[in-house]
């Protein structure tokens, strides 16, 4: 149990973060509704006062004991380091989303409320931050259950839709399915320990594994790893696109954030086995959503099956810092450590500046199509340039923030294949560099077709030639993310101290600035200096031999227009049929006309492909579980009044018995 009540700077401003929230809540639901966006005052104050937060305690833990309680647990919130790298998290994404909302939600103004959704959205973030601070397990669930409750408000937003709705109620029983797993696991480690305290959890080998394999399928489900995922990229296209930022870049991280401090950091469920088990995992929902992410042509479905990858390379670090701690190689345990919060933090930063780069497209076309789109760069320049910047990000290409946390995973994969137990043990090392390899490949080309097909080439539609550029807020949260993006691909050296006061035990030495070998100063100057020669060369070259505007040949089909350029179907086939056998990838092509084989009227080409997981595993189940439950609860409805007093009696007799046993 905590007996101590120990109060400091994280503490202070921690605490004045969430009444700021509270704030925001309260005046999203009685300001008049013209005024409804004075919400998100309150709303940034609160942001702004997590991340001071963050950066206000030094090393040593802090405790704010609220003067509430459930049974024996107290509402006990812990800052220490681990939960301090969170709250930056939350604070700065959570900045951008309130920044960029007011002028994205003007275009939902006559569908939604926009007061209710300045509420909802105050209360997923004083939720995310609840369940990072959590000391016990009660106030976690709390948490957990509240930011759960707010995000399917959020994504219900535009509940008119029947698409909504359905997205909606699909994400509602995810949740309440991750959260039954975790309760199970949760009852588990206190039957064990009898305590909820998780200072208290101290659980090792065959014993600390039952729960923690129930918990960890309850902080999967959140997180959206396969097979779990099938929410994600249903929910986050249903959400407006500041909710999408703020549950693909921070709300799923909780479950990253669970996973280390009771399965890695702190040791509080110590099983070993788990390490092998979130490589796999790690391994498999990596290719499983990048390559179902090249299937999309909606723009925020693509980039939530890329939430599905990242969550994939997160968990492997993840399992390489269990495997390591297992091993004895302190160097393995805090690279892996240090790699999955460190890919925490890029990816929130540069999976939000896409989401928030989708939400100005969707709001000045009104369509996440790509297909419909195009030539949108000379109508939305500082929207594209943001967006190219975090496909260049999230594709892993330097000196940007995506390959800083990738490279580093590099070198726990070398470390691994230099110091591992067993021959086999290093083979997979080496197995998992060129899977890394090809998760990179598969993302470049799935932001080649993304950024190629919206942004350049011409409009495909009237709606992406009339587009026009986002209001300042919405351009200066993208510009802000896209800063940061740059910001922490070269200032790793800087962040070192921080992850080295997470990662390290007390007395230990860091291990983690011998990993990053590589002179980043030096390379950004290089590169600067090459990219600075180049544009010097080609504008020289350009007055030298000035361009030439003529048309070019167009095959005999009289003027080029949009109809000749690629589309985002026929750029990812080549790739597409390469992996073909994973989603049974076809082509029907219906040719229409009289005389079709030598003059075609029409040709229909349409590509098609079965998702295994969903039509072969999850829609049985659940066509099961319909069925049954139907018939059961049919019966049970129409039943006498003798049977409901019987079922009572049962009921009790068992609860009477369990608790004599007890």
């Amino acid at each position: 149990m905590l007996d101590s009540n120990v109060w400091g700077g994280s503490a202070l401003w921690g605490g004045a973060a969430l009444c700021a929230w509270l704030a925001a809540a309260f005046v999203g639901l009685i300001a008049p509704r013209p005024r409804r966006h004075l919400a998100a005052i309150p709303c940034a104050v609160g942001c702004l006062l997590l991340a001071a937060s963050a950066f206000a305690g030094g090393g040593q833990p802090e405790y704010l004991r609220l003067p509430l309680a459930l049974g024996d647990a107290p509402f006990t919130l812990l800052f220490d380091p681990l939960s301090r790298w969170f709250l930056a998290i939350i604070g700065a994404v959570g900045l951008a989303a309130v920044v960029f909302s007011p002028g994205y939600l003007e275009h939902l103004r006559e569908r939604v409320p926009v007061g209710f959704v300045w509420s909802a959205m105050a209360l997923l973030l004083l939720s995310m931050a609840g369940v990072v601070l959590a000391a016990n397990a009660i106030v976690f669930l709390v948490a957990w259950e509240a930011m759960a409750l707010s995000s399917f408000a959020l994504v219900a937003t535009d509940h008119t839709q029947r698409e909504i709705q359905r997205a909606a109620l699909i994400y509602l029983g995810a949740t309440r399915v991750g959260t039954a797993f975790l309760m199970a696991g949760f009852l588990w480690a206190h039957l064990l320990t009898g305590t909820w305290d998780f200072s208290g959890w101290n659980l090792h080998g065959a014993a600390a594994l039952g729960p923690a394999l129930l918990i960890l399928v309850g902080l999967a489900t959140k997180a959206g790893c396969w097979p779990f995922h099938l929410w994600l990229p249903i929910a986050h296209p249903a959400a407006p696109a500041p909710v999408s930022a703020l549950m693909s870049g921070v709300m799923i991280k909780t479950a990253i954030y669970a996973m280390a401090r009771l399965f890695v950091l702190d040791g509080h469920l110590a099983a070993p086995a788990l390490g092998p088990i979130l490589i796999a995992l790690g391994t498999v929902s990596a290719l499983w959503g990048v390559l179902f992410a090249l299937l999309q042509h909606d723009l925020k479905r693509l980039l939530a099956y890329h939430s599905v990858e990242n969550i994939g390379i997160i968990l492997t670090a993840v399992g390489l810092a269990i495997v390591g701690r297992s091993w004895g190689l302190p160097a393995l345990y805090q690279l892996g450590l240090a790699v999955a919060l460190f890919h925490t933090l890029n990816h929130a930063v540069f999976k939000s500046l896409l989401f928030l780069g989708a939400g100005v497209v969707d709001a000045r076309t009104h369509t996440r199509d790509i297909e419909r789109l195009g030539g949108l760069i000379h109508r939305m320049p500082a929207t594209a340039a943001a967006f190219i910047v975090g496909s260049a990000a999230i594709c892993a290409l330097p000196p940007l923030n995506g390959f800083a946390s990738e490279w580093l995973l590099y070198q726990g994969f070398f470390q691994m294949a230099r110091t591992g137990p067993t021959v086999g043990e290093r083979l997979c090392a080496l197995l998992l560099m060129g899977w890394l390899a090809l998760i990179g490949g598969l993302a470049i080309a799935c932001f080649v077709k993304a950024v190629g097909v919206t942004f350049l080439g011409s409009p495909r539609s009237r709606a992406a030639e009339k587009a026009t550029e986002g209001t300042r807020g919405m351009v200066a949260a993208q510009i802000g993310l896209a800063f940061a993006c740059g910001a922490l691909g070269l200032g790793v050296p800087l962040l070192i101290a921080p992850l080295s006061c997470i990662v390290a035990s007390p007395g230990e030495p860091s291990l983690l600035a011998a990993a990053w070998t590589l002179p980043t100063a030096l390379l950004t100057l290089a590169m600067m200096g090459a990219l600075a020669i180049l544009t010097l060369a080609m504008a020289r070259l350009a007055r030298k031999n000035p361009a030439r505007r003529f048309t070019t040949w167009d095959c005999g089909f009289g003027p080029l227009s949009a109809r000749t350029q690629y589309t985002a179907t026929s750029f990812a086939q080549p790739t597409l049929r390469l992996f073909g056998a994973v989603y049974r990838y076809s082509i029907a092509i219906e040719v229409g006309g009289r005389n079709r084989r030598y003059f075609p009227d029409s040709v229909d080409v349409r590509a098609t492909h079965e998702p295994y997981l969903e039509t072969r595993v999850y829609a049985p189940v659940l066509r099961s579980i319909e069925r049954g439950a139907g018939a059961f609860l049919m019966r049970l409805q129409a039943g006498s009044i003798h049977q409901y007093l019987l079922h009572v009696a049962l009921v009790l007799a068992l609860l009477l018995w369990l608790g004599v046993r007890g």
